[in-house]
């Protein structure tokens, strides 16, 4: 919890809640009118307008609420705020970030026959999948990896953007698209989504819905964090709308909305020009008169509008608005505005703020919930000092990242968003204010320039935005919008900032001799540099304050009825009246020159003892303090409730009894402070929804607020009534911490009101150094609980530096300061607060006349006593991994120094500081309460250069009044604090001591003084008692070269309480790394209070040459609890073989019908008994016949009937013989077993583990791959029974058995220094040393034992240890797969293998490399012999494979093998779940299962268990289990069934119980030196360990990758029916098509074939009698195709693919001349497709979906029917197609022909003389197309041709026939 101490914290708390809001359950409903965002986080700060004045009369007098009638405490009214430990806020620095991706598949594109990609983008980063070709439907299980290096800030704000791209030879076109911003995925579970849909849509074309589903992965890790698998739905093809990628409570349809930014004005911007060309005239000339020419850019999930530039002014007018056009609720968290400064070189930004739309909205449903909604309000600006200078290095300050140093500047804006419920037909209202009509004031809003017009340039002249993707935003819609009512001077209340100086010491003495001012500013008032244009005046003395009726929020929207003003747009913005009288600012203290500290030579101080300088700084604002008072009154609540779980807290880290009812009582007032502001918030609402002058966020967030504390009583009421149970105070407790988080989160106000107040140091004229409080700490209100807890107060502020942080203590000056800020009509209450002792030397609480210093009326002398006493857990700053501290006390004018303590991290000064004649003024009863503070540093000191700065902390002394009885002081534990890192802890005490008249002899006596040091007094010591510390030295570890030399003869040194404890050497280290003397012991005088106890140091030294010795690293264990002996329970007495137990108390367990020979046990259905006779019966039954032994067992029928029984669909006869008939051909092997391991764990929701390993078992993602309640098939009704199963664990096995050191702990030793960057640990550690402690208080008892238990060997630390003796031990390591690789080539891809090393020795597999991988499945096993302890580091590293040049490490993890090796959890062989002689679950340890037991109980001394028939005795327990089997027909006795049951409960032996591991595979993360920290991917695998003097074991287990089954699927077109028709004749007009069919297996398009064509089919039929052949390999327990090909001509290799076994068949349309029209498509899953019809007619598209009869063809091996086409969802033809799959083996014995050829060949189809080409049979096409149509027509016209000739040679030849004949007369 944060102290609300430091403003400068609380401001940064602030901020850093708009990125990390809290996560809250969201419900999904849809409101009745609009869509109301479902965002809890909305829950801001301020929302209840509880100003019980301002808002609600416009009585001056009731201008603050008042708390009649309400029942609120307070916090306690100190004079100084409260203690802070931590002096500076830690910068964030720039960190590692990895966003992993993986593209499983797309469903449902839009487009005909598209070749679909998926295009990502983040950022500036661009990858891509591969090109699927011809599919709506494609699939891809590709993964990226993109790695940035950026401040959180901007690396949350990046957008992941999805885009589905069909990617053509020429042009590429865009599918849809869908985007999110990181910090959306970071907020989720396990920063993750997994399995999800993302939903692709098209933002230019938003009337036209989804375009398309990508299923993806996408999760996002930081340094350190722990990648968790998340759960993998089971069936999401069929719920894609359950499974969408979207946060949890967001609707699955979300609507578009238009997001409507409104920029009216700014004010108060730098005046002086950023640019570089302004800078070097301003160096050059001095010319300081060009003002900003500035534009403001918004930018909202990559969508950038920018306003137009206004020229050279510091007040700009813009009244422009950016519309952006997104989904609602939007899958982005905030809206970024920057305002930038116009440049011929490269615009300069001036300031940027970020809306968190959770801030300004409520998902709630109905009228409780509200869409975002912001002002029109102002919002405050910071960034870097406004002074610029040539080379300014805090520009990325005014790009919003870090704490700005200096107020920017001020904007006037709105923000609306309105639901567009018909996409864009209707003109809603926001639509007629996007677009309004043209007039003089819209005209001027292209800018003065009249080069950028409004919302010209979009995005793309922002220069040097924070974030890349500043150019590439899509162009937000800029419009202008009518300007805001002119803001009425009387609306303004001038306010006053009034400040005392008290103490003003730790300047650095860097900052010169000079005199120094400080200089207090709120906005620009104040500032002495750049003074504002407005003199602010005070009103007449009897005015009355009016109502702020401005309506700045009266509409939703903001469009106003009023017009605007007629003022010019270059006037001020807050004028004022002539002033009545007009009030002058003092804003700095007198200059004055430092004087040097005492007794520190770096510091100097002001002289202020006598004399405390007073500031006073009239500043003129809107008066919107009842949004402060809100936020005061919830924060008032919200300390007093954190205060009070934390003083809880502290009583359950005690153990405290009384922490439950503490905790109850603190809930209790929580809930009486939130019923008193509820009863405050209901009388404001009444009045504030009727006033005018409250924004719409005001009036919501007032409702909200009332809700949300309505909800949280309800809460707090339930945990108060919550019965008790296990862990009840932690769980109460943690729900306790929850509402505190979302009462912090209701705390902060979004809608800005007043600047945040900067203190600045200045020394010849020149900004030094600043702190920066927040003005709402600082309000007066007559209502203590909405006053600012810094109100009236002493605040401690540190100073810090401009510029870079760089390492080190930063702080400039340190100021005591009174802070009081209010209204001038509440002026005189400023001095109300002062502490007693100090009044006004001129004036007095007159805000005419503030005084210009207080008068201090007493001082008194004081003697301030350091007990220094130790410290823990500091900073190692030396090369030797230690430091050489010293600390630095600094009190007002003196400082002191402690001795400084050579090598170490735990020092113990033991040393008293003594601070004489201290002037302290006030009165003593304000001192003695409430004094001033102590600061520590701590610093290592450096012999060639200044002291490195270790950390800090603040203290506060004890103060003992002279005429007071003396009590000596207690010393406590501070924590110190180094930047972002913890400094360790100081253990001190601080006294204050009155000097009396009668001189300093008659204080305490400081009587212990070695040489000039005095040491801490004996009685603030701590009381000890004699302890000894046992410990058990057992050998060092992977120890580093050091000084360039290999380690040979090291050395540990314990040290602990200044006594150092040396084991022996070891004489050479490469030969036995183990201690010779194993066990030793030391006498501490240590504490008697356990957290006094000081730290232990293990430090490890290497002897060389000559006697010189070389540190190698140290461990520094700050807490020694661990340490403490506990005696261990007594073992059961062994006793003699018992008789059989009269009364026996049954465990019963599920018994499933069992073998025959089973021994049944009657009547053991009852619950479990307390087991209270030494002699006691457990019954072990089996969960099922162990499938091996033997091997001809029958099963009863019974079983066999419910399997039957359960079977759904066809008849059992027929299911059972196809899935033999599947099955028969599977080997039962390793795989098996893994596989129904995979499938358990499936259905065991608690187990997120299937996900890692999908990727090997199902790597397609196919959904049918896991059928609800049915196993895969070889495992189900196939075998005879079910198959034995193995533990799979998503993690390491350390992480789930405690790192195996049960038996002794390993630790790390570092050397070097230590910082805070990245991979520095991984530099700095040299080894491991491993060991064992243990610590009591020693008593006469154990002083009588010591020596015989010593001579004997046997201390308390050694119980259990084995012999430190060298082991010879057989190795076998099983790589089973890897996933999630980082990509290691240039194409996202990965060729890895595998090595494995333990010590010198080195397996390397390079030969068998999986090409393009990042998923493979490696299946290796490799043996190896080594030796305990030289050989005890196993390293498992994948490489990535390079043909050229050398391997590249993708990442690697180390087991240490020792530590499994005698750990009493036994993982050296995991258990089997059951025993079997052979087969694929063959027993493969040493030992039997009954040898083993026998070996467990002999070692834990429990004496051998007995074995009788049907039963086994181990340490009086008695398990009873068949251990009759037949065999053969024989009776065969074995025992190793239940001793194998009782090894898996040897959790329950009394006192030496554990658990043993199970047979497993752990999953194993990865990881690289050059991306320290980050996860490299995970592999999969286990380790067995023999030890060569047992029995030598069997062979390794084989798990070599099973080959994929070649297959051959045949498939006859035999026809099609209702095919669309494309063509039209031009002669006839007639409808027809060219059908012909394609088809092929998805992931084979290079074996697509094609029918002939049915040319010319006027009814859509087509007959083809055509067959396909296609050859394929596949994995039948994956269900799964295997492809090998090469990707392209340069790949050497063929990479494998894994594919959902999916056939697509198309029709086409033949075109001769252009390219072919496609007609439809079907794609059938293998597994899972519809029965095809009998008929055409009964063939629908409803198959789909209408729940028709799934059939797999690799059951049923043929099938026969009619499928429909489909094209953009409506039915487009019918298709009857023969099915018939084969095997390989099958195919090559009885083969067919492609087409109709030989062999079986197919009989030609009967089609109709119409079909045919008419580009090759032209006449055909003459006599089919025109004589058949125009017969009779061609007949008459033939006739009449042959008539018209016949009368055509009659006339012609009728004239010469009649001439002829009358000339000749014949």
């Amino acid at each position: 919890m944060d102290d609300p101490d430091s403003p400068t914290a609380e401001w940064r708390k602030g901020k850093s809640k708009l990125m990390f809001g809290l996560k809250i359950k969201k419900k999904k409903k849809k409101s009745s009118k609009d869509l109301i965002l479902e965002n809890k986080g909305a829950v801001d700060s301020d929302v209840e307008v509880l100003s019980d004045s301002s808002l609600m009369e416009a009585e001056p007098s009731e201008d603050q609420p008042s708390s009649s009638g309400v029942r609120t405490r307070i916090l306690p009214n100190n004079k100084r705020a409260k203690l802070k430990t931590c002096i500076l806020p830690s910068e964030g620095k720039p960190q590692s970030f990895q966003i992993s991706i993986n593209i499983t598949e797309a469903k449902q594109l839009v487009g005909e026959n598209i070749d679909p990609t998926v295009v990502i983008e983040i950022g500036d980063e661009k990858k891509q999948t591969s090109v699927k070709e011809g599919t709506n439907a494609p699939f891809y299980n590709e993964y990226f990896v993109f790695d940035f290096f950026a401040h959180k800030e901007v690396f949350f704000d990046k957008v992941i953007k999805l885009t589905v791209m069909h990617s053509k030879m020429l042009r590429s076109f865009s599918v849809g698209s869908f985007k999110l911003d990181v910090w959306t995925v970071y907020r989720q579970p396990g920063h993750q989504f997994v399995n999800k849909w993302a939903t692709l849509t098209k933002p230019g074309d938003i009337s036209t819905g989804v375009k398309g589903y990508v299923k993806c992965d996408i999760s996002i890790s930081a340094k350190g964090d722990a990648v968790q698998p998340g759960p993998k739905a089971s069936d999401a093809e069929e719920q894609i709308d359950k499974n969408l990628l979207i946060p949890e409570g967001f609707p699955a349809e979300r609507p578009w909305a238009r997001f409507c930014v409104k920029v009216y004005r700014a004010e108060g911007l730098p005046r002086n020009n950023s640019s570089i060309m302004a800078n070097v005239t301003k160096a050059f000339i001095g010319d300081n008169t060009a003002l900003v020419d500035p534009y403001v850019v918004v930018s909202f999930f990559k969508q950038v509008g920018r306003t137009a530039t206004q020229k050279s002014t510091a007040d700009p007018v813009w009244n422009e608005q950016i519309v952006f056009t997104e989904m609602f609720p939007p899958l982005c968290q905030r809206l970024k505005i920057q305002v930038w400064d116009e440049a011929s070189m490269g615009d300069v930004a001036i300031g940027t703020h970020y809306f968190d739309l959770r801030r300004i909205s409520n998902e709630q449903d109905g009228d409780r919930g509200f869409l975002p909604t912001f002002g029109p309000a102002w919002i405050n600006l910071y960034g870097s000092a406004r002074n610029y200078t040539l080379g300014d290095d805090t520009a990325e300050l005014n790009e919003g990242i870090g704490e700005g140093v200096s107020y920017r500047g001020r904007v006037y804006m709105e923000l609306a968003v309105e639901i567009l419920s018909g996409g864009i037909g209707t003109e809603s209202k926001l639509l007629r204010t996007v677009k309004p009509t043209k007039d003089p004031k819209a005209g001027k809003t292209g800018g003065k320039d009249g080069k950028t017009p409004a919302g010209g340039g979009a995005g793309g002249a922002v220069g040097g935005a924070a974030d890349d993707d500043k150019g590439k935003g899509v162009a937000a819609e800029v419009l202008p919008v009518e300007s805001p009512p002119a803001m009425d001077s009387d609306h303004n209340e001038t306010f006053l900032l009034f400040g005392v100086l008290f103490e003003a010491t730790m300047i650095d003495r860097k900052i010169g001799d000079k005199p120094i001012v400080f200089e207090f500013s709120i906005g620009n008032y104040g500032n002495i540099l750049e003074q504002p244009s407005i003199t602010p005046s005070t009103p007449a003395t009897g005015r009355k304050k009016k109502i702020l009726d401005f309506p700045d929020g009266s509409d939703t929207f903001g469009a106003s009825t009023l017009s605007s003003s007629p003022t010019s747009q270059t006037s001020p913005l807050l004028q004022k009246e002539p002033p009545e009288t007009v009030l002058t600012s003092k804003s700095t203290t007198p200059p004055e020159k430092p004087v040097i500290v005492e007794g520190n030579r770096f510091y100097t101080h002001l002289p202020l003892e006598k004399q405390k300088p007073c500031i006073n700084v009239l500043s003129d604002w809107e008066d919107r303090t009842y949004r402060l008072y809100n936020s005061n009154m919830l924060e008032n609540i919200t300390l007093l409730f954190e205060e009070g779980v934390a003083s809880v807290e502290e009583l359950h880290r005690k153990s405290d009894p009384e922490a439950e009812e503490a905790l109850k009582t603190v809930l209790r007032e929580f809930c009486m402070d939130a019923r008193g502001f509820i009863t405050a918030a209901e009388a404001k609402l009444k009045v504030a929804l009727k006033s005018s002058y409250l924004t719409q966020l005001d009036k919501k967030r007032l409702t909200m607020c009332k809700q949300e504390l309505e909800s949280m009583i309800g809460d707090a009421h339930a945990l108060v009534e919550r019965k008790r149970k296990a862990g009840g105070v932690k769980e109460m407790l943690q729900d306790a911490m929850k509402l505190t988080n979302k009462l912090r989160f209701l705390v902060e106000e979004p809608q800005h009101t007043v600047p945040d107040v900067f203190v600045w140091l200045l020394s010849n004229n020149k900004r030094i150094a600043y702190a920066r409080v927040r003005t709402r700490d600082l309000l007066y209100s007559s209502s203590r609980e909405a006053r600012g807890i810094h109100c009236g107060k002493i605040v401690t502020l540190f100073l810090r530096p401009l510029g870079k942080r760089v390492s080190g203590f930063q702080v400039q000056a340190k100021l005591e300061v009174y802070l009081w800020y209010g209204s001038c009509s509440d002026s005189c209450f400023m001095l109300d607060d002062l502490p007693a002792g100090f009044s006004p030397a001129t004036g007095g609480a007159d805000v005419s006349n503030p005084p210009n210093h207080l008068l201090s009326r007493e001082q008194h002398q004081f003697q301030l006593r350091c007990h220094m006493y130790q410290a823990r857990g500091l900073i190692a700053a030396d090369n030797t991994g230690l430091s050489d501290p010293f600390a630095r006390v600094t009190y007002r004018s003196h400082s002191q120094t402690t001795n400084v303590i050579s090598q170490t991290l735990s020092p113990t000064w033991n040393q008293c500081l003594r601070m004489n004649l201290l002037l302290v003024s006030g009165e003593l009863r304000h001192i003695q309460k409430e004094p001033p503070r102590v600061v520590i540093e701590v610093y290592d000191e450096d012999a060639l250069g200044k002291a490195e700065y270790l950390g800090s902390t603040v203290s506060v002394p004890e103060v003992r009044l002279s005429g007071e009885p003396y009590t000596p002081p207690t010393l406590r534990y501070s924590p110190l604090h180094c930047g972002c890192q913890s400094g360790g802890d100081l253990l001190a005490a601080f006294e204050l001591l009155q000097i009396p008249y009668s001189g300093e002899q008659s204080l305490p006596p400081l009587s212990e003084m070695d040489g000039s040091v005095y040491r801490v007094p004996a009685n603030i010591r701590p009381v000890l008692s004699t302890y000894r510390l046992e410990v058990l030295f057992w050998g060092l570890r992977e120890l580093k070269k050091v000084q360039l030399l290999s380690v040979d003869r090291p050395q540990v040194f314990i040290e602990c309480a200044g006594k150092t404890l040396r084991s022996s050497v070891i004489q050479k280290y490469k030969s036995n790394p183990n201690f010779s003397t194993q066990v030793d012991a030391i006498e501490l005088e240590l504490p008697e209070n356990e957290n006094l106890h000081p730290p232990l140091s293990i430090t490890v030294v290497d002897w060389r040459a000559f006697g010189r010795s070389t540190l190698v690293g140290n461990h520094i264990i700050n807490n020694l609890k661990a340490f403490k002996y506990v005696p261990p329970p007594a073992l059961p007495a062994p006793t003699p073989p018992p008789p059989p137990p009269k009364d026996t108390y049954p465990i019963p367990e599920r018994q499933p019908p069992g073998p025959e020979g089973t021994l049944q046990h009657q009547g053991e259905s009852g619950s479990t008994v307390a087991l209270t006779t030494q002699d006691f019966l457990i019954t072990v039954e089996n969960d099922a016949p162990p499938p091996a032994l033997p091997p001809t067992r029958k099963e009863p029928k019974k079983k066999t009937e419910t399997q039957t029984r359960t079977t759904r669909g066809r008849s059992t006869k027929r299911r059972r013989r196809t899935i033999a008939d599947e099955s028969a051909a599977c080997v039962i092997d390793w795989w098996s077993k893994y596989y129904a391991s995979v499938e358990k764990e499936a259905k065991q929701d608690s187990s997120p583990f299937h996900q890692v390993f999908e990727k090997v078992s199902s790597s397609d993602g196919d959904k049918k791959k896991k059928p609800k309640g049915k196993a895969p098939v070889e495992m189900t009704v196939g075998l005879p029974v079910r198959l034995a199963t193995l533990k799979l664990y998503n993690k390491e096995l350390e992480a789930e058995f405690g790192h195996f050191n049960d038996w002794v702990n390993t630790y790390d030793l570092f050397r070097g220094k230590a910082n805070e960057d990245e991979g520095v640990t991984e530099e700095r550690f040299v080894g491991k040393f491993k060991g064992r402690f243990c610590l009591y208080k020693l008593t006469e008892e154990d002083e009588e034992d010591w020596d015989e238990a010593a001579g004997a060997g046997q201390l308390k630390v050694n119980r259990g240890i084995p012999l430190n003796i060298p082991v010879q031990v057989i190795i076998r390591v099983y790589i089973v797969s890897a996933s999630n690789l980082h990509p290691a080539d240039p194409d996202g891809k990965a060729d890895p293998y595998i090595v494995v090393r333990l010590g010198k020795n080195e397996i390397k597999d390079r030969d068998n490399y999986i090409p393009k991988q990042l998923n493979p499945v490696f299946g290796r096993s490799f043996e190896m012999q080594g030796t305990f302890p030289q050989e005890s580091l196993l390293s498992v590293l994948i490489y990535d494979y390079d043909m050229v040049g050398g391997d590249d490490l993708i990442g690697e993890t180390r087991i240490d093998l020792e530590n499994r090796f005698f750990s009493q959890h036994r993982p050296t062989c995991g258990l089997p779940t059951e025993y079997s002689v052979d087969g694929y679950n063959a027993w493969r340890d040493c030992l039997k299962p009954s040898e083993l037991l026998t070996k467990m109980c002999r070692e834990n001394g429990l004496g051998d268990p007995e074995f009788r028939p049907g039963r086994i005795t181990v340490a009086g327990k008695v398990f009873a289990g068949k251990t009759v089997f037949i065999n053969e027909d024989e009776m065969i006795e074995s025992y190793e069934h239940l001793s194998l049951k009782i090894l898996h409960r040897w959790a329950e032996m009394p006192a030496v119980g554990c658990k043993l591991v199970p047979e497993h595979i752990e999953t194993r993360t990865l990881f690289n030196k050059t991306r320290p920290g980050m996860d490299q991917g995970q592999v999969q695998m286990w380790v067995d360990m023999f030890p060569t003097d047992l029995p030598h074991p069997g062979p390794s287990v084989d798990i070599s990758p099973r080959k994929p089954k070649g297959y051959e699927l045949r498939i006859i077109i035999w026809n099609t029916e209702d095919v669309i028709l494309e063509d039209s004749s031009f002669l006839t007009g007639q409808q027809s098509s060219d059908i012909y069919v394609k088809g092929w297996l998805k992931g084979l398009e290079d074996d697509r074939q094609e029918t002939d064509v049915h040319y010319n089919s006027l009814t859509g039929e087509g007959n083809f009698n055509w067959r396909f052949v296609f050859p394929f390999h596949y994995l039948p327990a994956e269900k799964v195709l295997v492809v090998k090909k090469r990707e392209s001509i340069f790949s050497l290799d063929k990479t494998e693919q894994k594919l959902p076994s999916i056939l697509i068949l198309q029709v086409w349309d033949f075109e001769t001349l252009s390219s072919d029209d496609f007609l439809g498509t079907v794609e059938l899953d293998l597994h899972g497709f519809p029965r095809g019809a009998k008929t055409a007619k009964s063939c629908k598209a409803e198959m789909w979906s209408d729940g028709t009869e799934r059939i797999s063809i690799f059951q049923q091996k043929r099938a026969r029917g009619w499928w429909p086409f489909d094209k953009g969802g409506e039915l487009t033809g019918k298709v009857e197609a023969e099915f018939h799959l084969v095997t390989a083996e099958e195919a090559e014995k009885n083969p067919v022909g492609k087409a109709r050829k030989e062999p079986e060949p197919l009989p030609k189809p009967n089609r109709p003389d119409t079909s045919f080409s008419w580009f090759v049979n032209p006449f055909k096409c003459f006599f089919h197309l025109i004589w058949r149509n125009y017969k009779k027509y061609i007949i008459i016209a033939l006739v009449l041709l042959i008539l018209a000739l016949f009368l055509a040679l009659l006339f012609y030849t009728l004239p010469g026939a009649l001439s002829q004949k009358i000339v000749n007369g014949k």
